[in-house]
């Protein structure tokens, strides 16, 4: 057997059983050594990440095209929420699994970061993966995210 082949098979083998590590349900990327899952039900943003703590996660928090193509796949192509919203009087992004925000950004029609609007303090996800902000109160599906229980962590032997 090939070095290449080699590493290729003990590649597949760990992916493969570090996804085991992410509850029925849940999808896994290794890039992030998170686990994904989509919420189909209609719920505003506050209800939507209430639902991802009771599973042990967040609303997503998305730091590269490829995780925003992963998130867009998972909600299988409808809207959704984004994890990040804007509180009180602080017009910043903040993340609800506290992550900074800014190192990615895909915004609609590719202009940058929209001003800041009052009425619009969370961001959704539409169907080819652009941002918008959202009132949120209106409703959409979400995706939740939470890390992958480490493989060498589970001692069920």
């Amino acid at each position: 057997m090939s070095v290449s082949l080699r590493i290729a098979t003990v590649s597949a083998l760990l992916i493969a059983y570090v996804t085991a590590n992410c509850d029925p349900g849940w999808r896994y990327l290794p890039t992030t050594q998170a686990c994904y899952k989509l919420i189909d039900d209609q719920l505003p943003w506050s209800v939507a990440e209430i639902r991802c703590l009771y599973q042990g996660g967040h609303h997503v928090s998305i730091a590269s095209h490829e995780e925003n193509r992963f998130v867009r796949e998972t909600a299988r192509h409808q809207e959704v929420w984004h994890g990040a919203a804007f509180f009180g009087s602080d017009y910043n992004y903040v993340h609800s699994d506290r992550t900074p925000f800014g190192y990615y950004e895909a915004w609609e029609n590719g202009t940058g970061r929209p001003s800041m609007n009052r009425a619009r303090r969370c961001i959704k996800i539409n169907s080819n993966g652009d941002w918008f902000q959202s009132c949120c109160k209106k409703i959409a599906a979400a995706v939740c995210k939470k890390a992958a229980a480490p493989a060498w962590g589970n001692d069920s032997n």
